[in-house]
């Protein structure tokens, strides 16, 4: 994943040459940098096996691909925000079968502030999706600490004699001590004692 200081990777899967020029053109070259195009279904999937994108935007149709399967797909594996341009015909049917997973769907014929907005829509849900990842990243590994700091301390307690309030005050000052981590010191404490 890139590091997002307001500058994002977008990949733009289309057939047309000239809707790749449209979309590339719509980009601010300052929060969208690093613009990547693939014109087949082949191309878009070694891209995209080999390469995490901030934003992924799909012009349907792509010959040998379902594109509400490919966007539903890069959804699921997380790591990209998709935008998938349909044409007015399918749109109402390509939306109800991937609007749960979080794509955003634009109809053709495109307009620039549509387009625009999706764009701003997509990102904005992504950045809010990638902060509430980390977020519960931070709560299991805090939740991961807590278990092992517990187990640690009735290790101490099982072969030191120590009561829970000692051994709390002994992995936090080692801890501190050792300028490492509650978690560290107590995967110490049970490598040793257990």
């Amino acid at each position: 994943m890139t590091e997002h200081r307001g500058a994002y990777s977008i990949l733009i899967i289309s057939v047309a040459q000239e809707m790749r020029r449209t979309l590339r053109s719509l980009l601010d070259r300052d929060i969208f940098p690093n613009s990547v195009s693939a014109k087949s279904a082949e191309e878009a999937r070694r891209l995209l096996l080999h390469n995490c994108y901030d934003l992924v935007i799909i012009d349907s149709p792509i010959p040998s691909l379902v594109c509400h399967e490919l966007a539903l797909d890069i959804m699921e594996n997380g790591g990209s925000a998709v935008i998938l341009i349909t044409d007015m015909a399918s749109y109402d049917q390509t939306r109800y079968r991937v609007e749960r997973a979080g794509v955003v769907t634009v109809p053709k014929p495109l307009d620039r502030d549509m387009i625009s907005t999706a764009i701003n829509i997509a990102i904005a849900s992504h950045s809010r999706v990638l902060a509430i990842e980390e977020e519960n990243r931070k709560l299991r590994f805090k939740n991961e600490e807590l278990r092992l700091c517990n187990r640690a301390k009735w290790a101490l307690h099982e072969n030191l004699g120590m009561d829970e309030p000692t051994a709390h005050r002994y992995i936090e000052k080692t801890a501190m001590n050792t300028r490492t981590t509650r978690y560290n010191v107590a995967k110490e404490i049970l490598k040793e004692y257990e």
